[in-house]
């Protein structure tokens, strides 16, 4: 894990291994020798390569691994490993969107793509450019406290970073709450008489913060008690609460 920080180890249990294999069905893709091909050219040490290198490993998806991301081999071990998916994070698609066009743009088999950090300005354009027709946008982290995924076919639920019916969000109302914090700071906004946090509207978006039945519910980093206390917010909303803090604005 490294996003709100530097690079911290973190242990990755089997059960939620097993759990990520859900994400083949919610985008609909095939197992098996005649199946899809997935290629990976992110490090297989971060959590998104890693993850789709190890759900390939699980359900028997072809992975077609690449010795790095390059703008200008990208789409040519696309093409030469017959791949059906792509996986990308942050910043890649942009740049992938960047380079000239091509008459050999949509001269390829990819239908899905999985990843996170796709940006909405990029979102369109890549999909209209490159013909994709399933995004699979995540958002996540490698300590895995919470995750939204969204297996995106269309419009409607584009550019979302999560997707979620009204009853489940009616169920995790109370477990994945939006906080208002600080913008520069990045500190949660405490009222000065009572010391308390107050809860935004999920349209109005902030800091989602993760309720935890105990300090156990986090597996941690791993020999780093310091960076995994630096985790806990307490007494946000009563005395003797527990949230996990993820770090991330959401809307």
């Amino acid at each position: 894990s490294g996003t709100t920080g530097k690079p911290k180890a973190c242990p990755f249990e089997t059960q939620r291994a097993a759990g990520l294999t859900g994400r083949v069905g919610a985008m609909g893709l095939k197992t098996g020798p005649n199946g899809d091909r997935w290629y990976v050219c992110m490090p297989l040490y971060h959590g998104t390569g890693g993850t789709t290198a190890l759900v390939c490993m699980v359900t028997g998806i072809t992975c077609c691994i690449g010795t790095k991301f390059s703008t200008s081999r990208f789409w040519t071990d696309v093409r030469d490993s017959n791949s059906t998916g792509i996986v990308y994070v942050g910043e890649t698609a942009r740049y992938l969107i960047n380079t000239p066009l091509s008459a050999l743009d949509r001269k390829h088999k990819v239908r899905f793509m999985f990843g996170n950090g796709l940006r909405p300005d990029v979102w369109h354009r890549f999909v209209d450019r490159f013909g994709i027709e399933i995004v699979g946008e995540f958002f996540n982290s490698t300590e895995g406290v919470m995750a939204l995924f969204n297996g995106s076919r269309g419009p409607f639920t584009a550019t979302f970073v999560g997707h979620q019916g009204a009853i489940e969000r009616w169920r995790t109302r109370n477990t994945y709450v939006p906080v208002e914090c600080d913008m520069v700071t990045g500190e949660l906004v405490r009222d000065p008489k009572t010391g308390f946090c107050r809860r935004k509207s999920y349209e109005e978006g902030s800091e989602i913060l993760v309720a935890m039945p105990h300090e156990s519910a986090f597996v941690g980093y791993w020999n780093n008690p310091e960076a995994t206390e630096k985790r806990f917010e307490r007494n946000v909303f009563k005395k003797g609460d527990l949230w996990y803090s993820t770090g991330d604005m959401v809307r």
